[in-house]
């Protein structure tokens, strides 16, 4: 092998010429089959004749709130289609003078602006701008550029090559100029001359003048650096060049030229405002399944992006609204005292020792003690303060003078959030918040499974009824080591033990303890079937622990699940879709909610309704009542270990509103209960939703209608459970004086003031060990020590 190497490079030695010509040859050689290759369609296959004769643009799909109001668009690009009388003479001449002078003698390749390119460009290393026809920029508006493992920009530039002449061959020079005006980009996301035209001079484009034709056609060059709005200075100079470009091919005259030059004047048109991106993405998952099993007449799939679809939608916009601002407005608060009080439970040495850690892994700190950087030197680098970006909810990223620990602090302490708002008798999605802000972070909080704490008790619970078990039945609350699960050992968030809890008691103050001995008599196996009956669709572990919340479920799951305790057990399923019309004006689609099977038996839910109201008017959700909201709700709170996700989904017999807050990055959490329970994160979002909900003239709230006042017995009693059960049966004062406490506190009823957060209430709430009972308060106090 060596010797055959050794004999070519002799060869190449003694016949320099002819060595010359075999290596030119086979150049020519392999460029041809590179050619031939790309042309057979080994990089990607080119649309055949047929295909191109049937060529359509892809056209918009619209997306429509409950209001029919338009909300939000799909698209490939954000397009519409002008018809061919809508193309002045202006734009056209604009658009040959300056990009393709020979496109009416050229059959969709000029071959002299190639010899430019050539000779000026690669040769002398001069910019002589591209060589592409406005027939190849067709092809490449259409048919995009594919990325490959090797030579991208030949094999994309070959392939348009193949494609521009078949184009050419198909269609006249004037319906290739419209299928460009129908694809080009403008910048700002909009595609095809109708939208720009629209967007910028808020006219269609026939009534385009000179200047704005010339002005248009300039962007094209560069949309961002053109864009008349946001440079206008470097639009009207390009624009100038356009028009110079006209009077060089004879298109206009110097004198239109000059009386053209006039100050750039726009009517710009801000692009309304579209829906939460994440409920577009909802809209999106659900009309994909739908399109997948509904194929139209002629076997094609649906398409959001090509098909120009009405999709009307069950989103209420003044809802939608109300989500956001409570979402917005509660993680705006939280977020000042967890930049003050967070904490690294989990990571040994806590966060001093997890900033320092992130802060050695970091990649310029590492590459400065591998140069042997004195360790003075490196500190000094790690606290230098400079502008580093930090996102700004609804703004996008902004310099923030910081050091880089403090950046990376701020990166992992960063609250996240997720509200979501359904209709609990059919299962539409009236509100959607899936996070704090789409361009920050697309990961959609209200479809991403988390462990749900205490939220998931009620499931347990109504297991429980269904198996038997008593409403009135105590439970002793000690302390209790689980030997047959490796020494498990759960405890209640509030450290307190003894006495004993009837089964109302225990889910009203989400006393642990109880809990377990209620899973574990209930048994695991049917409390996971009773989850699956309320539409659970996430994989649960087959553990004890579940009661307390330690099976990852999505807040969409959990929120379908408590509809169904709310609406009398019956199972609904969520959907966010209402109907579809095509772009004929045809209803393809419309939806028929129905109820599901039944989830358990009515009493059995009564029973847990009640026992859920308890939550609120007297349990770890009594931070509710100061919301003023004249509605008796049920709800539950949820709290995972170490604070690191805070739960609550409350709900009437009509809607059931869900909230989530927390980290994604698990090594962070408040560093109390007290500021990172689900009473205190999640749900003043729930609240403000439904304090909301309760002003309307013509209200969409009910009350829960029991057939009883009180369950006959008390929620706790300092003695053994089996004590308890015996005087619960026997005592005649309880309930007598629960019902002279009631009309007290309605004779003494004044209206409760609230804070910032509509959640102030003037008494101290059993809310996982929370003392505090206004984020707002808590803020101003905890800032002043």
């Amino acid at each position: 092998m060596l010797g055959r190497v050794k004999g070519f490079f002799k060869f190449l030695r003694k016949h320099p010429f002819k060595s010359f010509f075999y290596l030119i040859g086979l150049g020519i050689f392999s460029l041809g089959v590179f050619i031939l290759l790309i042309y057979f369609g080994a990089f990607g296959k080119l649309p055949t004749k047929e295909y191109l004769k049937q060529l359509e643009n892809p056209i918009t799909s619209t997306i429509y709130a409950s209001d029919n109001e338009p909300i939000g668009y799909y698209f490939l690009q954000n397009r519409s289609n002008a018809d061919s009388t809508q193309i002045s003479k202006y734009l056209k001449e604009a658009l040959v003078a300056t990009e393709d002078s020979r496109f009416y003698t050229h059959s969709g390749i000029d071959y002299k602006s190639y010899g430019r390119v050539f000779i000026k460009s690669i040769l002398l290393g001069q910019n002589a701008g591209g060589g592409s026809t406005v027939t190849q920029q067709v092809a490449k508006n259409i048919f995009g550029r594919q990325k490959q493992f090797f030579l991208s920009t030949p094999i994309n530039k070959i392939k348009e090559v193949f494609i521009a002449k078949r184009i050419e061959s198909i269609y006249s020079k004037e319906e290739v100029l419209l299928l460009y005006f129908n694809t080009v980009s403008f910048g700002e996301n909009i595609y095809g001359i109708e939208k720009a035209a629209y967007r910028f001079f808020n006219k269609p484009p026939e009534e385009l003048s000179l200047s704005e034709s010339a002005t248009l056609i300039g962007v094209l060059k560069a949309p961002s650096y053109y864009n008349p709005r946001t440079n206008p200075e470097r639009a009207t100079t390009r624009r100038n060049v356009v028009l110079s470009q006209m009077v060089k091919y004879g298109f206009i005259t110097e004198e239109e030229m000059q009386a053209a030059k006039i100050p750039l004047v726009l009517d710009y048109q801000q692009p309304k405002k579209v829906a939460s991106s994440y409920f577009k993405d909802m809209v999106a998952d659900e009309f994909t399944k739908w399109a997948e099993a509904n194929p139209a007449e002629d076997g094609h799939i649906y398409s959001l992006e090509a098909d120009g679809l009405s999709i009307y939608t069950t989103i209420n916009p003044t809802i939608q609204k109300y989500a956001e601002k409570a979402l917005n407005r509660q993680v705006e608060n939280l977020q000042i005292l967890m930049d003050q009080y967070w904490d690294a439970a989990t990571t040994e040495g806590g966060k001093e020792a997890l900033l320092n850690t992130l802060v050695d892994q970091n990649l310029k700190v590492k590459s400065l003690r591998s140069q042997g950087k004195k360790e003075s030197e490196i500190e000094a680098f790690i606290q230098q303060k400079k502008k580093r970006k930090y996102w700004v909810v609804g703004k996008g990223y902004e310099g923030k003078l910081q050091s880089l620990k403090d950046s990376i602090e701020k990166s992992i302490n960063r609250l996240h959030g997720s509200v979501l708002v359904m209709s609990s008798t059919s299962g539409r999605i009236l509100g959607y918040v899936g996070g704090i802000d789409y361009g920050f972070s697309q990961i959609d909080n209200i479809k991403t499974p988390r462990q749900v704490g205490s939220t998931f008790k009620p499931i347990t619970y109504l297991a429980a009824l269904e198996a038997g078990q008593d409403v009135c039945s105590y439970y002793n609350n000690n302390l209790v080591t689980y030997e047959e699960y490796e020494n498990w050992q759960p405890r209640n968030a509030t450290g307190g033990y003894g006495g004993s809890y009837s089964m109302h008691g225990a889910l009203a103050n989400s006393i642990n303890t109880v809990s377990v001995n209620i899973q574990l008599k209930t048994g695991i196996e049917r409390v996971l079937a009773q989850a699956k009956k309320m539409g659970i669709e996430s994989t649960l572990p087959e553990v004890p622990s579940i009661v307390l919340g330690t099976a990852d479920i999505s807040l969409l799951d959990m929120v379908t699940a408590y509809a169904s305790i709310s609406n009398g057990g019956n199972k609904i399923k969520p959907y966010a879709i209402e109907r579809i019309i095509d772009e004929d004006g045809v209803v393809i689609y419309e939806a028929k909610p129905k109820y599901g099977d039944r989830v358990a038996g009515y009493t059995h839910v009564k029973q847990l309704q009640k026992m859920m109201e308890g939550v609120i008017r007297s349990g770890t959700g009594l931070r509710l009542t100061g919301y003023g909201i004249p509605y008796n709700l049920i709800g539950k709170t949820g709290t995972t270990q170490n604070n690191g996700d805070g739960w609550f989904i409350g709900a009437s017999p009509e809607v059931v509103i869900g909230a989530w807050v927390g980290t994604y990055d698990k090594r962070a959490q408040f560093s109390t209960t007290k500021m990172g329970s689900g009473s205190y994160t999640a749900l003043p979002i729930v609240g403000s939703v439904f304090h909301d909900l309760s002003t309307w003239k013509r209200p969409i709230l009910t009350n829960f209608i029991y057939d009883f006042d009180y369950f006959p017995c008390p929620p706790y009693l300092e003695m053994n459970a089996k004590e308890a059960f015996e005087f619960a049966k026997s005592d005649t004062l309880y309930v007598q004086n629960l019902r002279i406490q009631d009309s007290l506190r309605v004779l003494s009823e004044l209206p409760v003031p609230m804070d910032s957060l509509l959640g102030n209430n003037p008494i101290l709430i059993k809310s996982d060990s929370i003392l505090k009972d206004s984020t707002a308060a808590d803020i101003n106090s905890l800032l002043k020590n």
